[in-house]
């Protein structure tokens, strides 16, 4: 028995001594970091929240998976807590207020716009850490509120990659009419709209809205039409209303429309595809990407690689809008001596990282919003042809719009 014992304690030894550094550090962790992820799960933009919610399990299993985070001389394994907002001022409250008072976390991540805009009021005032998609209405990011960052790309930088792509790909193209779904955030990604499409030489014949809930967008088309624009630009759709903006796009064809069809928020990967017959996907640009073509960075196709693997599903945009953020949030935390999230908020705005777009990231937008706590996304466009998404081009940026002056 005794000579059994010695035997294995020293064939433990070696493993020690030969697969030590191999083993995974997360054993050595024996304490919990909970984060709060809230976001849609059921609802019109449950799509979007359950990228959300992978792409931030993504940042959290990798983190995890070399040991956690070490805070104040403590190691943390980082737990996330998951709740479905509903896309619902009222539920995402609730939600909020749940993971704060009663879960006690120090950070939530993934709340889209109405429920966006009811967790910040709970998360502002208790100095939790944030990291929601867009500033949705006028007054989310501010001075006054320094506790959220946001990670997807908002309303004004969204409208660059294909208002610039236009003149240089459809020069004959002049003039632009914007249709969105009538929203909160409706005027916020209307005046982007008008501003990004004028500044890239587009005259903007202004905007028709639909209802949210509607099911046939023949009527509101039939008007649009009417004003004869060379650019439909769907605006919020695709993101707001996911598969119905698919059906837009059909009808827009139906209708005899034969010019651009800009779609700055995608719909849910592969819908397009499906609902859109291949003879009417030509002159449709998307915000989607083709990660295998050769303009895109090697991190970021890896990482899309790697989501369809874990996930059995082709990424949006999204997630990696919020890996990108969440990673290099724990990697500032790894190392961090106190728990206070003051310290945290004033560090983390100044924090450098190698992004998965290929590029050093920063936080930006102090021009527009006095105080830098967005994130630029990829400026890549692509373009249907003959039924085939092709990313093909990367938009240059207009840094005036987002970095402050030095």
């Amino acid at each position: 028995m005794i000579t059994r014992m010695i035997s294995i304690l020293i064939i433990i030894l070696i493993s020690f001594v030969f697969f030590g550094s191999e083993l995974p550090q997360k054993a050595y962790a024996s304490r919990t970091f909970d984060i709060g992820i809230a976001t849609p799960l059921t609802g019109p933009a449950a799509h979007l929240g359950t990228m959300i919610k992978n792409g931030i399990l993504m940042a959290i299993e990798e983190k995890n998976n070399k040991g956690g985070i070490r805070i104040g001389g403590e190691r943390y394994l980082i737990n996330p807590i998951i709740r479905d907002t509903k896309k619902d001022a009222a539920v995402g409250k609730a939600v909020a207020e749940e993971l704060i008072y009663g879960k006690k976390v120090k950070v939530i991540a993934g709340p889209f716009i109405d429920d966006a805009v009811a967790i910040q009021e709970v998360t502002e005032p208790n100095k939790v850490i944030g990291f929601f998609v867009v500033p949705a209405i006028p007054g989310m990011c501010s001075p006054e509120k320094p506790f959220t960052f946001f990670c997807g790309g908002f309303a004004l930088m969204m409208m660059v990659n294909q208002a610039a792509y236009i003149p240089k790909f459809y020069p004959d193209a002049k003039t632009v009419l914007t249709m969105q779904p009538d929203l909160p955030d409706s005027p916020l990604w209307a005046d982007s709209a008008k501003t990004m499409f004028e500044y890239y030489g587009l005259k903007w014949l202004g905007y028709e809205r639909f209802p949210f809930n509607i099911t046939d967008f023949m009527p509101v088309i039939t008007r649009a039409l009417t004003k004869r624009p060379d650019i439909i630009d769907t605006n919020s759709t695709g993101g707001a209303m996911g598969g119905m903006c698919a059906l837009l796009i059909k009808q827009l064809r139906q209708a005899g429309f034969n010019g651009i069809i800009s779609v700055p928020t995608a719909p849910p990967p592969g819908v397009v595809e499906e609902v859109v017959p291949k003879e009417f996907l030509n002159k449709v640009l998307s915000s989607d990407v083709d990660w295998e073509s050769p303009i895109v960075s090697k991190e970021y196709r890896d990482f899309c690689r790697l989501f369809v693997k874990k996930y059995n599903m082709r990424p949006t945009d999204m997630p990696p809008e919020f890996y990108r953020a969440l990673k290099p949030f724990f990697e500032f935390l790894d190392g961090q001596n106190t728990m206070d999230t003051t310290a945290w908020m004033r560090g983390f705005e100044k924090y450098r990282w190698r992004d998965i777009y290929g590029r050093e990231a920063t936080w930006v937008g102090k021009p527009i919003y006095g105080i830098n706590r967005l994130l630029f996304r990829s400026f890549w466009v692509s373009e249907y042809v003959n039924g085939k998404l092709e990313t093909r081009w990367e938009a240059p940026i207009p840094m005036e719009f987002f970095v402050e002056k030095k």
